[in-house]
């Protein structure tokens, strides 16, 4: 209980603050660009997510182009799934179990994720609709094998980050180029969904027959 109650003291008055001068920040990012300064941003606003990650992925990408901003996008989100990972993991376990117990449909992707860590962070990472911050907090409370956990997070961030800071630099001189891009995206994100309720089907099916 000590420990979940530092963790708000701590994350709740940074989040407020980061909300409050997010301009400001943004701003000084575009005047002190560097992979370090926009890779140490990148970090603290995927673990404070006062706005959405894609809006900052193609901010960067139109401000410094898609090779940049993509690399720094992808960099952040990795160095926020590791932070994440380990203060569940060896901080706040019981408080990230409570947590994810309120996440409604997060059981098959639980069961998924221990059976084959690999293939479900991989599905989790493609699939919009799952909480990212969820994922980052399963794997660190249930001790999911850290380098499985890493290698899937970062081949399934991939996809999506290539897209928005494509799409921040191009879309409006490259319209149909962005557009095939999309849709071979929202391709990759049918099949990875179809994968995901093809797999869940079947742990239901198991769990009905047990």
């Amino acid at each position: 209980m000590k420990k979940w109650l530092l963790f708000c003291l701590l994350y709740i008055p940074l989040l407020g603050v980061l909300f409050i001068y997010r301009n400001e920040i943004m701003d000084w990012s575009q005047n002190n660009a560097s992979y370090t300064n926009l890779t140490i941003l990148t970090t603290v606003f995927a673990i404070f997510p006062v706005l959405p990650f894609k809006l900052i992925i193609a901010l960067l990408g139109y401000a410094f182009g898609p090779v940049m901003g993509g690399m720094v996008s992808w960099l952040g989100t990795m160095i926020s799934s590791l932070i994440t990972y380990g203060v569940f993991r060896w901080l706040l376990r019981d408080t990230g179990d409570s947590y994810l117990k309120k996440i409604p449909g997060l059981k098959g992707l639980t069961i998924m994720m221990q059976e084959q860590t690999f293939s479900a962070v991989l599905l989790a990472r493609m699939i919009p609709i799952i909480p990212q911050m969820a994922v980052n907090v399963y794997a660190g409370t249930a001790g999911l094998p850290f380098w499985s956990y890493m290698i899937a997070s970062g081949l399934g961030r991939l996809p999506s980050i290539a897209l928005y800071a494509y799409a921040g630099k191009n879309a409006a001189e490259h319209p149909l180029a962005t557009l095939t891009i999309f849709i071979i995206y929202v391709l990759l994100l049918v099949l990875a969904f179809v994968s995901y309720r093809k797999r869940l089907k079947q742990i239901q099916e198991v769990e009905d027959g047990s």
